[in-house]
């Protein structure tokens, strides 16, 4: 996966936002099909983890720190 430097961090942020968007509809009980939900979910986190593993390769020139993206 090739993302631009000055695109990383937005790429991190949307898929932090779309798994928190995603965990709330989850717990919403709005949604028919629950175990769908749930697999997407985990798959929007094996993304994240990939794409934190490709943004650490970038990190410097980024200029925004993956901890402060995430939080930790």
């Amino acid at each position: 996966m090739n993302i631009s430097n000055n695109m990383a961090p937005v790429v991190v942020q949307a898929i932090l936002d779309a798994i928190k968007f995603n965990q709330a509809l989850l717990e919403s009980e709005a949604l028919r099909n629950v175990e769908d939900q749930e697999e997407y979910l985990m798959t929007l986190g094996n993304l994240l983890m990939h794409v934190e593993d490709e943004y650490k390769k970038v990190e410097n020139e980024a200029g925004i720190p993956l901890s402060q993206l995430i939080g930790k």
